[in-house]
């Protein structure tokens, strides 16, 4: 009998769909935990546009564009930039992490109240 090896990268992951990308550098956290830290950050840096300059983000006319997509739930975390946002707010970044969820659990409507329930209803999305 022949034996069959697989290499495999260790950035692969083997779904349901076949092989993906693993994505250990993209986090998800709770609607509310994020909306909450997020407006902590948006609080000690003034606007979306600074907090996205304080995380590293360079675009010049909308550097907060990609905190807005954060906050509403359109995207995840990148793990560099949440640890940037853990320095900034001087919050331990075990914390943060304690509040990962699957993309799958971050849903329109948990984010929605969540935007309410931090006086922040004019981010939600239409």
């Amino acid at each position: 009998m022949i034996g069959l090896a697989i290499l495999v990268s260790e950035n692969m992951a083997l779904s349901n769909n076949g092989w993906a990308r693993a994505q250990s550098d993209k986090v998800w956290l709770s609607s509310g935990f994020r909306v909450m830290l997020i407006k902590m950050g948006i609080d000690k840096a003034g606007s979306v546009n600074q907090l996205g300059r304080e995380l590293g983000y360079r675009s010049r006319v909308h550097p907060g564009w990609s905190i807005r997509q954060i906050l509403v739930g359109k995207q995840p975390f990148p793990l560099d930039r949440l640890r940037a946002m853990a320095e900034f707010l001087e919050y331990p970044l075990e914390d943060i992490l304690r509040h990962q969820t699957s993309h799958s659990s971050v849903t329109v409507e948990n984010t929605r109240r969540a935007l309410e329930a931090n006086g922040m209803p004019f981010f939600i999305p239409r």
